[in-house]
């Protein structure tokens, strides 16, 4: 009869959110992940099949860590054109502490493998990004004082936004400014 270990699967993903914290991505080893949480190998290919099956469930821990921290700061927000500056900010700063773990994931095709809300493999289309795609919806209405914004406007105003956050690994005020103007402008030009 196998042994039952209270609380592994939790185990398991502490140790490899420890290793990611400490090493980064590319220093998670199935192998490693076993020693630590001393049991063998296959014991923990019982909980997580592959590499990219542990990896998305440290992604969910460490990102929706950082979706509620970015909740919290629209929802005690104000609501003006500074609370797009303190969310990008605040975005920055949760992406310098992830490392970069949703680029290897992207990267890794996990989030398209793991999701079953996935429609023909867009990212685009998962839970994740269903939930920042809402958190930025509510920021922007907040932000602006707006009502309700259109989805198709609302996704290319996100998708730009995304884009240009992304291609800059910097949270320099100068920057977030012009994103922030950027859409202001395309808000008051195609919204209001």
């Amino acid at each position: 009869m196998p042994k039952i270990i209270k609380d592994l699967r939790e185990n398991i993903i502490k140790t490899a959110i420890n290793i990611f914290n400490e090493q980064g991505f590319d220093a998670i080893d199935m192998r490693k992940i076993a020693k630590d949480c001393h049991i063998a190998v296959g014991t923990l290919y019982n909980y997580f099949p592959n590499k990219k099956e542990l990896m998305y469930e440290v992604f969910n821990r460490l990102w929706y860590e950082s979706m509620n921290v970015l909740d919290n700061l629209i929802d005690s927000s104000i609501g003006n054109e500074e609370l797009f500056i303190d969310y990008i900010l605040c975005l920055y700063e949760e992406m310098e502490k992830k490392k970069g773990i949703g680029f290897d994931l992207l990267r890794l095709e996990v989030i398209e493998a793991k999701d079953k809300s996935v429609k023909e493999n867009l990212f685009s289309y998962s839970n994740f990004h269903k939930r920042h795609t809402e958190q930025i919806d509510k920021m922007i209405r907040k932000s602006y004082d707006l009502d309700s914004i259109s989805e198709s406007k609302l996704d290319n105003l996100i998708n730009t936004v995304t884009t240009l956050i992304i291609s800059n690994k910097g949270a320099d005020k100068e920057y977030i400014l012009f994103l922030r103007d950027l859409a202001s402008s395309y808000i008051y030009k195609h919204i209001l």
